[in-house]
């Protein structure tokens, strides 16, 4: 009777540590859903072509860079930068505005942008907002991303118009 006591105990015991484990399975299958989504949202966010609003940005460096452009142009897992000009021929300097692009953290928000040889390569703090009043007050919305980081402060934007 006593065996029989001791067995139940230990099959209770073995079947709250099987219901136990299979809710840190499945909580954790959740988070990574949650937090793999969050990944894809930033994707479709980004991906295609954000004009560097040349007014409002800011960069700080200690050589004075002439770029050929104000676009940056993200695909899935890889990013354009502003081409620079150098002394080399143009596809050459073009080459060097490519790289890769990565999510490092979702809260706070922050990219890498790995360019080794553009001087916007590095972290930056990232913040995506709609700015309602538009071009010259005709109130289309754009669609506008920030990109801060100690040295450098980026305002850059994709328009929308409103359709209703």
């Amino acid at each position: 009777m006593i065996t029989k006591k001791k067995r139940s105990n230990r099959l209770s015991k073995i079947k709250k540590y099987i219901i136990i484990l299979l809710l840190i399975i499945c909580f954790s299958l959740i988070f990574y859903y949650f937090l793999n989504n969050e990944r894809v949202h930033y994707n479709q966010k980004l991906t295609g072509f954000w004009n560097i609003e040349i007014e409002n940005s800011d960069w700080i460096r200690d050589s004075n860079y002439c770029f050929l452009d104000n676009n940056i142009f993200f695909t899935k897992d890889s990013v354009n930068l502003p081409t620079v000009n150098t002394d080399l021929p143009f596809f050459e300097d073009l080459k060097k505005s490519k790289g890769t692009w990565k999510i490092i953290s979702i809260d706070p928000d922050t990219i890498f942008f790995n360019v080794p040889h553009n001087p916007l390569h590095g972290k930056y703090a990232i913040k995506f907002y709609i700015d309602s009043n538009g071009y010259n007050g005709n109130r289309n919305l754009i669609y506008k991303m920030e990109l801060k980081n100690d040295s450098t402060y980026l305002i850059c934007n994709k328009g929308f118009v409103r359709l209703f």
